[in-house]
């Protein structure tokens, strides 16, 4: 009799043992894959607005800030500017050739085959005497910037001086000054087809302050300052 009751309680022990054994149900849960910085910083480009700058109603208008700067060129702020910001050049001076060091572009875009006068609003530091700090080289990509000298279009195809002057306020204008042949003259973008384009301007004289450019097509030069001086850069966001 006592050994039918070892047995029973051994054979009790056992079931009991073979129940907690049970391998409880596991549940997986996938860890999230981290994106890496460059995807990241893919989708965060697709997701946002694509602007670029563009005519508006006769006017393509290119805020300096939005240059790609290098060299000895800073962004400043100023009320006065549009915006409440220009760039300065801060280097030395630069008269007989262009240091490429201090070359800065911006890009365009047109919408059709057109031709447009080239100006700007900029200004002179106020201890500046006389034209200096006042001018830059400046070169519009694929030759398409033009001269009028002795009655006939100059194709541009390098580098040339631009010059205006303005003290304490951001002044409207900008010439050519041309050293081959020696003349002055407005300078014309002529684009011959819709697409995207490239201005370059590279420093010449310390300390010059560029608040914006404007280029404009098929309304006078008066117009063209009237209608910029309040209008933002003109931009088209997809």
């Amino acid at each position: 009799m006592k050994n039918f009751y070892i047995t029973f309680l051994l054979l009790l022990l056992f079931i009991s043992c073979s129940s907690d054994n049970t391998e409880p149900e596991i549940t997986t849960k996938e860890s999230p894959i981290e994106k890496t910085e460059t995807e990241t910083e893919t989708e965060e480009k697709n997701n946002a607005e694509e602007c670029k700058i563009t005519n508006l109603d006769g006017l393509i208008i290119i805020e300096a800030e939005n240059f790609e700067l290098k060299g000895q060129w800073r962004i400043k702020e100023d009320e006065k500017a549009s915006g409440g910001k220009y760039i300065e050049y801060y280097g030395p001076n630069s008269y007989n050739n262009q240091n490429l060091s201090n070359e800065i572009t911006v890009k365009f875009t047109v919408d059709k085959a057109s031709h447009y006068r080239v100006r700007w609003f900029m200004r002179q530091p106020d201890e500046a005497e006389g034209d200096k700090s006042n001018d830059a080289w400046i070169y519009l990509s694929d030759n398409v910037g033009y001269a009028w000298v002795n009655n006939a279009d100059l194709n541009l195809e390098h580098y040339e001086k631009f010059v205006s002057r303005g003290k304490e306020e951001f002044a409207y204008g900008g010439v050519l000054d041309l050293h081959n042949p020696k003349a002055s003259s407005w300078l014309t973008a002529k684009f011959p087809a819709a697409g995207e384009y490239t201005l370059k301007i590279c420093a010449r004289s310390e300390y010059f302050q560029l608040d914006r450019l404007v280029l404009s097509s098929g309304i006078t030069d008066d117009d063209a300052q009237e209608a910029s001086r309040n209008q933002g850069e003109t931009l088209n966001c997809d």
